[in-house]
Parts: structure tokens; C-alpha cells; sequence
């Protein structure tokens, strides 16, 4: 039996905004983290036993980049946020992956939530931006190295689904 050797690559996570411009200049340690702000359901239990659910449609997730003071990436995401501040237009999707896994973020609505605090040290500083995304496709995946094409097309496929229940 062979044990499949699992590789993680940092250099190979790939996130871009608008569709075209690389995000750069994460820090060391997490750079990434994408969170779904509310849960799908909520189970309630009465007092003789029977447990119900209710169900909540909210497809709205937080994504925190943290860069350091020194990213031109930086620039770019003031851009959006003023741009947003001041027009209302400052929507964009937003793209994550990792190319040494099968992890996948897609959002074709994502704004800057909060800006980054500035702090200024002896060094390059982290600056975590706070964004909120909805039209979520999403396949949270692994990284063992042996990923088959038609397996890759499936989770990508599948992640589709929960945004398309809105269309159908």
C-alpha cells in the first residue's frame, strides 16, 4: 500500500482581484483565510426531543489578506476601497487558489469591507484587509499530489452548485 505524500506550496497560491491583478506580498506565516459568515443551519431542539432546522440562504463569506507595509498590493486595494467609498462601484471578483492542491475560491461580487489599519515599526508591518464576497463558488480540497484531471473538473463542477440554487 503506498501512503500518498501530501505538498503544500505557499509560492503557489494564486489570489487575484478584478480578474487580472495578482495580489503580492503576503506575509510569512497566514496570509489567507476565508470564513462563511453564517452557516446554512441552525438546529433547535424542543423539550420532548424532536430536533428541527431551519435553513438560511446567506451566502456571504469574509476573506482576510494580510500583506506586509512594503506590497504594492496595498495600492491597489485602496484603490477599490476608495473607489467604492466614493461611487458604490467598487465591487470586483476575486479569485484564490492553490496550484499545489485543489483548494478554490471564486467570488463574482467581492468588496473591501474594512481597509487595513496602518502601523508603522522597525520592520515590514502586517496590514490584513477585510473583504466580503458573495456569488461564492468554493471547494475546500487537500494537497496530496495525486489529483486526477476528472476529479480536478468535479470539484470545480460541484462548487458551482450552491450558487446556482438562486438561478434555479
Amino acid at each position: 500500500m503506498t501512503i500518498p505524500l501530501a505538498t503544500y506550496i505557499p509560492e503557489e497560491v494564486v489570489c487575484l482581484i478584478g480578474g487580472v491583478l495578482p495580489v503580492e506580498g503576503f506575509v510569512d506565516g497566514t496570509f489567507i483565510k476565508i470564513t462563511k459568515d453564517m452557516m446554512p443551519f441552525t438546529s433547535i431542539r424542543s423539550t420532548d426531543g424532536v430536533v428541527s432546522r431551519i435553513y438560511n440562504n446567506d451566502q456571504t463569506y469574509t476573506v482576510e489578506i494580510t500583506l506586509h507595509s512594503g506590497s504594492r498590493s496595498n495600492d491597489v486595494l485602496t484603490k477599490f476601497w476608495q473607489l467604492d467609498e466614493l461611487s458604490q462601484k467598487g465591487k470586483f471578483p476575486l479569485f484564490i487558489k492553490d496550484g499545489s492542491g485543489s483548494d478554490l475560491f471564486f467570488s463574482g461580487s467581492s468588496w473591501i469591507e474594512s481597509p487595513a489599519s496602518i502601523t508603522k515599526g522597525s520592520g515590514f508591518e502586517p496590514r490584513t484587509w477585510t473583504l466580503k464576497a458573495t456569488q461564492v463558488a468554493i471547494n475546500i480540497g487537500g494537497n496530496n499530489g495525486e489529483s486526477e484531471i476528472i476529479e480536478d473538473l468535479l470539484n470545480i463542477a460541484s462548487s458551482v452548485l450552491p450558487g446556482l440554487g438562486g438561478l434555479l
